[in-house]
């Protein structure tokens, strides 16, 4: 029986460099661009805009070649999306990780690898830019005494006060565990943080049946090992979808102007406008509203360093 090809719309629901899987209705196709759509995502000059034109949770319109197969036509317009700026060393490219998501769970940890504030200040960052929800999970709970304990949530209540949800999690505490499955119910969430915060462990207690793989932590290096290697979403028995991504080591900025990142920090919002310098950048100038705020504890300390890296370029940290 000879196949009629017509054009339908689909959702992206995996991506490997050059393939994607593509669902429409009950069937899954395993797609390629045309190539038209490639020359479309390319500069003038020929250089690509992006790491890859298509991302996990893209609408498209694909036409079916054979039972299995398909090729992509088009990539619809998203309503929202999480970049980064690509790692590789060809320039200034753009990274969509994940497109058309509600929100984003960027994951942390405790100990094993240590907490990373400039690291979860960047997710924040790029979820604002991407217009889309951000929630603050803080995992491996148990691996903290009652002080330290006592102390991470003190620190933690200063993202609550911005309006971030923060949640304590731990795969070996059900409380935690019962408000994250409250959180992803019934929304499409992108779960991100670097390796070895515990991403996938976190999903297989959720939902034992996504069989995700995990890795342990290098006690050497306090780095996790990438075990997710691509971006996959999964429908959850609870309602919604997660997509779990591969751990993000470098976290580069994309489409955010540093010369207004204080705008990024809604803490600094009451100050701004009020320095000495009509142009104050806030990181080093002379009767700065926003340094005399960190100075007095108005503006949390670790908070203000994240926005000095940034501001400054410094991705060493």
């Amino acid at each position: 029986m000879e196949l009629i090809l017509t054009r339908e719309q689909g959702r992206v629901i995996r991506a490997r460099t050059g393939f994607y899987d593509v669902q429409h209705g009950d069937i899954v196709l395993r797609c390629t661009l045309r190539g038209t759509l490639k020359r479309k995502h390319r500069s003038e000059t020929g250089r690509r805009l992006y790491a890859d034109p298509v991302a996990v949770g893209d609408r498209v319109i694909f036409t079916q070649l054979d039972p299995e197969e398909g090729v992509v036509e088009d990539i619809l317009p998203r309503q929202t999306k999480f970049s980064r700026q690509y790692a590789g060393k060809q320039g200034d490219i753009e990274q969509v990780i994940v497109a058309n998501a509600h929100q984003i769970v960027a994951v942390v940890s405790t100990l094993m690898p240590p907490l990373n504030f400039r690291t979860l200040d960047r997710f924040l960052i790029l979820a604002e830019a991407g217009d889309m929800e951000a929630v603050i999970c803080l995992n491996k709970m148990d691996l903290v005494d009652a002080p330290q304990r006592d102390e991470l949530i003190k620190t933690f209540t200063n993202y609550e006060k911005l309006g971030y949800r923060v949640l304590y999690t731990s795969i070996h505490i059900p409380e935690g565990l019962d408000t994250l499955r409250h959180i992803l119910r019934d929304k499409f969430s992108v779960i991100v943080g670097a390796s070895g915060v515990g991403k996938s462990s976190l999903l297989n207690a959720l939902q034992p049946n996504l069989g995700l793989r995990t890795g342990e932590v290098g006690i050497r290096t306090q780095k996790g090992r990438h075990t997710t290697t691509l971006v996959e979403l999964f429908p959850l028995d609870i309602g919604g979808e997660v997509a779990d991504t591969p751990g993000i080591r470098e976290v580069g900025l994309w489409g955010i102007d540093t010369e207004n990142l204080e705008y990024y920090f809604p803490e600094m919002e009451p100050y701004l406008g009020t320095c000495k310098y009509s142009d104050c950048a806030h990181v080093a100038e002379p009767d700065c509203a926003v340094q005399d705020a960190v100075e007095s504890g108005e503006i949390h300390a670790e908070r203000y360093r994240s926005y000095v890296v940034l501001r400054t370029g410094d991705m060493a940290e």
